[in-house]
């Protein structure tokens, strides 16, 4: 079994999208994936850095990896970002967990804003040697793609079901490596997603779109 803590805001437990991850640890590999969620609605990492419960589970939950999501709407900076996340990132590496930078999406109104968040938290990723879940830049790549396929929900700025479902399949994807599951699995069909579409989300995830 895989332990693993979500710490962001609403565009982590929107759609309950942790329990997707869990889905798929399920669907994809027959294991059991226990998550647990501190989200907080609007909250950034500064606010999530200043909680108690942050660091007593951090360093007491018995975790294998930590998925940190920073807030987005509106963007703090990259600056921001590497001075907030990495210190939870220290906390990860103390507790011997494997830290999972979780990057968002531009508003729908402001797809070019997605070259800034997709440069500040790769290099996030790379500068605090974390393992990037790009959910922003597949969404990016099925907007551009697939115009056609609603990832948003009716702010512009949360997650639909399957934005919801493609940004677990980001986190689940960068965990363990494995293959989504094919476009004919419920993971998929319940939440509307058309066989181009899922076959866009592994291409960008496989790094070959």
């Amino acid at each position: 079994m895989q332990k693993i803590l979500f710490i962001g805001n609403s565009h982590t437990y929107f759609n309950d999208m942790p329990a997707m991850v869990a889905q798929l640890f399920s669907a994809v590999l027959g294991e059991e994936a226990h998550v647990t969620m501190l989200a907080s609605p609007g909250m950034s990492l500064r606010w999530h850095y200043d909680q108690p419960e942050t660091k007593f589970n951090i360093l007491r939950g018995g975790y294998d990896y930590v998925v940190l999501q920073q807030a987005t709407h509106p963007f703090d900076g990259e600056e921001a970002l590497l001075r907030q996340a990495g210190r939870l990132i220290q906390w990860v590496r103390e507790a011997k967990a494997t830290p999972v930078v979780y990057m968002t999406w531009s508003a729908k109104d402001d797809l070019p804003g997605q070259k800034e968040l997709t440069d500040a938290f790769r290099h996030l990723a790379e500068t605090g040697r974390a393992l990037l879940a790009p959910a922003g830049e597949v969404w990016e790549a099925v907007r551009k793609g697939r115009p056609e396929t609603e990832l948003y929900f009716r702010d512009g700025r949360h997650a639909s079901p399957l934005g919801s479902a493609i940004a677990a399949a980001s986190i689940f994807s960068a965990i363990t490596g494995a293959p989504l599951p094919g476009a004919d699995s419920p993971y998929w069909t319940e939440r509307g997603a058309g066989p181009e579409t899922v076959r866009l989300v592994q291409a960008v995830l496989d790094g070959i779109a």
